[in-house]
This record gives C-alpha cells, structure tokens and sequence, in this order.
C-alpha cells in the first residue's frame, strides 16, 4: 500500500509540477466528462504535434538550396583570359607538297566529324606524320598577324601571348596567367581593357566551301582556369571593329548533401577543375585506354595518334562519346567557378575618309609616320600615291578588337542552405510550444520523471526479493526447529 501511494504521490508530483500544459487538468479533475474532455485535446495537439514535426523533418532530410543573387562592386578586377583563333587552321605558304596529301584528311576530320571522310595514306605512311609539329610549323601564328595591341592604352606584344591546341589548331591566348600575373582592370568601359589590331592573312586560307568557308576571328572570353571551348566563342568577321563588352558571373555551389559540388574533384590532365576541363579529360583517357594515343591538341604524355590512327580509331570513339554511347563521366559543377558574358556591337571600317591613311599606316610600312608631327601632312601626301588595291586589303583581313568590361562589378550567385539544422531545431520548439505548451526543459522534466519511476522499480524489486529471502530463511529455521523437537 505504501508503494503503491507512493508512486501516485510522484506521478501527481509531476502532474503538478511540469511544464506539459494540460497534464494538471487530467490529473486532478474529478469529474470524468471533463477528465475525457481534456485526454481528447492533448491527444488531438500530440497527434497534430507529431505530423508536424515529421514533416519537419522530412523537410529538412530534402537538403534543398536556395540561390541568392547579389551585384559585388570592386576597385579592380581580373581580367578574362582571351583566346583568339583563325577560321583557317593551316597557312598555304608553310604546306609542303608531301604535306597536301594529309591536309585534306586534317581539315576534314580535326572536329571529329565523321559526316565526311577522306581516304588517307596508309598506315605506316601516316605514323610518319606529326599533327603537333605541323600544327605548329603551318597553324595560325600570332606574331605576324599582330598588326597593333594595347592594353589600357600601354603596347603590348605577341610575347604576352601564349600558345593553345584547340579544334581550330593553333589558337593565341592574351593573358593566360602561365607566363605572367594576371591584369587587371581598373576601369569599365572601352581604352580600359585590350585592343588588337589582326590581320588574317585571306591569301595563306586552306579552307574550302566543305570546311570553314567562313573567313575571321573566332574569339573566347574565359577564365584562365578554364580551357577555351571554340565552339562556344564569338565569330569576327574582317573590315569591321568589334567592341566587347564583358560582364562576369562568380558562381559558389554547395556540397553534396545540399548541392552537387564536390571541393576534392581532381583531374589527371589539368591543374583546376572546372565543367569544360574535366570532359575534356574524361574524352581524352577514353581514346587513350580504346585507341592507345592521344589525339592531336589534347592534354598529356601518350603517344600522339597518327592520322591513320585518328581516322580508323579515335574518331568513331569520340563520336561514340559525344552520343552517350561510350564514357560514362562523373563530371559535376565546380564549387567555385567564374563565367563571362559578352555583348557585342561592330562598326565597319575603315571610314571613306581615312580608308587610304589606315591603308598606308598599317600596310605599307609607313605605321611609325602615325606619330609624327607632321602627320596631317603627310596623310594629304600619301592620299594620291596609294595602291586602290589596298583599300580592299583592309575590308578582306583587318579586324580591331576592343575587350573591356561593361562595369567594375561582378553578379554572384551564391547557394545556400534552404533549412538549416539551427532551422529545424527552431521548428521542433514552435511546433512543441504551440500544441503542447512544452519546451526543452519539458523533456528534462519527463527524463527525470522517467528516472525517478525506474529507480523505484528497482527498489521495489530489490524489496520484494529481499522479504522472499526473509520468508525462505524463517521457512527453513521453522523447519529445522520442528525437525529437532521430533
């Protein structure tokens, strides 16, 4: 009886003691219409309580992200890598005679296409023959296509270039950041960034009406981790100044398990992952392990495929590649990554006014006579002595190029954590308060409750297995004292 009085004293200790809203009214209301009353409402809030709290949780187990925009103002910003690419890939004058029977299989097959193919020598023939050391030789060169460059307004030179294997051959990036820092930029807008002068040389095209007919510039804005994609570039067309705004994007990404980023992404073939680079590499061990080389202007150490190689080997596999079929790369999105857009707007030139003085200043030798004193003069000298053949030198093959950044900011796209733990946990306590009046401290309440509870049961055990021996013991001195007076 004692036990049992003491239990209810410590169950109606904790009735009237907890911070559990409503548990009181149950406890100590003697009539039972109003006792039920008040077991169907806590039941009913418990019943609500639950359901929201899992669906709570089953929120939070989503891991969703939210992006978040913001325009970032700078005093300076790094200036994009620019990579600069000739529609025609190999000059006419530096193609021997043994070399014309591989040019149109080259021109043909570079883009891995296999819409039309060629035949070619035949295999031991081919190995003979070197793509890279081709490419170098009779590809695009910057130095004497490089008419003029400045760069915020200070010259510059086809020494600030450096040299790049793309599917348009041999490309010319201006401030990779291999050789030197990175510039920057100082100011927004046209003079504050990169102007080149480049003469494309129309009479050195191989290019027929099956390849690049096209004639110009193909031209990338990237980030100097990033390698260029061609493909994806601004076309120049020649006679005509191309002004290039530029606007860049900074993109951070979240980890796996809110984003799809991953911060220990490594790739064998390039120092910094990014999107472009790691499919890049992913194509390129395919051919390697299919093929056993590597094709012309891909990243590595492998044994460069020959033409009989690319043709019969790892052209069908690139196609294979490019469908589905073959690969299965894990590429996913870089955690930090920089992208650029660009607006482009062209004016044509020259003007009928200073056609023959551009004509002479950049043609004819006579460009050191732009910055003599007498330079009016002697535009009005050299009007009547000019070829008018030259005039349409100008239209067929100078481009002006001018880069520069629209504004001195940067739009950042930021993921972040659409709820949080600290979220949840806020949640869960709302919910707790909200339909049960109950808090943290309420669950202290009800652990010590619970430990209080249990502590008495092992006491009561302990108390009744105690009188059991009691009763044994006293069972077996009667005996024995019974035992003794028969």
């Amino acid at each position: 009886m004692d036990e049992r009085r003491s239990d209810v004293n410590l169950e109606n200790e904790f009735a009237n003691s907890t911070s559990l809203h409503g548990i009181a009214r149950v406890a100590n209301n003697t009539r039972v219409r109003v006792k039920l009353v008040w077991v169907s409402i806590m039941m009913t809030c418990f019943c609500v309580c639950v359901y929201q709290v899992h669906d709570r949780f089953s929120f939070y187990l989503m891991y969703t992200a939210n992006t978040a925009i913001s325009v970032e103002y700078a005093r300076n910003l790094d200036f994009p890598a620019v990579t600069i690419c000739n529609f025609n890939r190999y000059r006419q004058s530096q193609v021997t005679t043994e070399e014309y029977k591989y040019l149109k299989y080259i021109l043909t097959n570079t883009d891995f296409s296999t819409e039309q193919t060629v035949d070619i020598p035949d295999e031991n023939d081919s190995r003979k023959f070197n793509f890279t050391e081709f490419t170098l030789r009779a590809g695009f060169l910057i130095a004497p296509a490089l008419i003029e460059c400045k760069w915020r307004g200070k010259p510059c030179y086809a020494e600030n270039f450096t040299h790049v294997f793309t599917p348009f051959g041999s490309c010319w990036t201006f401030n990779s950041g291999k050789n030197a820092p990175i510039l920057q930029a100082h100011q927004a807008g046209e003079g504050n960034g990169l102007e080149i002068f480049i003469d494309i040389e129309q009479s050195e095209y191989t290019e027929t009406i099956t390849n690049n007919f096209q004639a110009g510039l193909k031209v990338v804005i990237h980030d100097q981790h990033t390698p260029p994609l061609v493909e994806s570039s601004l076309a120049i067309s020649p006679g005509v100044h191309a002004f290039v705004g530029i606007r860049r994007q900074q993109y951070l990404n979240l980890e796996k398990p809110h984003g799809k980023c991953d911060a220990s992404a490594k790739l064998d073939r390039f120092e910094k992952y990014s999107l472009e680079a790691c499919t890049i590499d992913c194509l390129t061990e395919v051919i390697v392990q299919t093929c056993h080389c590597r094709p012309v202007g891909y990243p590595g150490n492998e044994t460069e495929c020959s033409p009989f190689q690319e043709r019969n080997c790892s052209i069908q596999v690139a196609d294979q590649f490019h469908s589905g079929e073959i690969g299965d790369c894990e590429c996913t999105v870089p955690c930090n990554h920089t992208a650029f857009s660009t607006g482009l707007s062209t004016a044509v030139i020259p003007s009928l006014r200073s056609v023959r003085v551009l004509t002479e200043v950049l043609f004819s030798g006579n460009r050191s006579k732009q910055n003599s004193p007498g330079f009016n003069d002697t535009i009005a000298e050299l009007v009547d002595d000019l070829s008018p053949g030259l005039e349409k030198d100008i239209k067929d093959n100078l481009v002006i190029l001018s880069l520069y950044y629209e504004e001195l900011n940067f739009q950042l796209y930021e993921q972040t954590k659409a709820y949080t733990l600290s979220a949840l946990v806020s949640d869960i306590g709302g919910q707790l308060g909200l339909f049960l009046g109950a808090s943290f401290i309420t669950l202290a309440e009800i652990l010590v409750y619970i430990t209080h509870k249990v502590k008495r049961c092992f006491a009561s055990k302990r108390k009744s297995e105690n009188e059991e021996t009691v009763e044994s013991e006293k069972s077996n001195i009667d005996s024995v004292t019974h035992t003794s007076v028969l």
